[in-house]
């Protein structure tokens, strides 16, 4: 399980200073590329850049339960509830105050974005995912 905490800032906020749903998602995207640099040990940057992978999303489920306002400090949990050859699903539970905010849950795939194919993971982080799903 991975933790951190995020500000609702004013860009995510509708002029009423709710949070606005798209932004949200921007938020769990900030989430989840801070997990992998914490899970599995290579930032967003080194993925991309040097090794020419991608985790981009094909499924997103999200349960919304309480708005959030500005200025809201929003505690995010990523969870790894399955692993495959490629993907990984991840269930992202955000709150507020010990409150339950929105849920999301994630399938991605480890991408080689040369070609735009699936790719199985390298045994490293395979391992790491395993171990964090456990």
């Amino acid at each position: 399980m991975f933790r951190t905490t995020l500000p609702l800032r004013f860009a995510h906020c509708d002029p009423a200073g709710i949070a606005y749903y798209p932004r949200y998602f921007e938020l769990c995207d900030a989430a989840i590329e801070d997990w992998t640099a914490a899970v599995l040990g290579i930032t967003r940057r080194e993925m991309h850049v040097d090794r020419g992978l991608g985790l981009p999303t094909v499924t997103l489920t999200a349960d919304f339960a309480v708005p959030s306002h500005l200025g809201d400090m929003l505690d995010f949990t990523v969870n790894v509830t399955r692993v495959g050859r490629s993907s990984v699903d991840l269930n992202v539970d955000i709150d507020c105050a010990c409150e339950r905010r929105f849920s999301v849950r994630y399938t991605q795939v480890l991408t080689d974005l040369a070609e735009g194919t699936s790719r199985p993971w390298p045994p490293e982080l395979h391992e790491r995912l395993i171990k964090e799903s456990a």
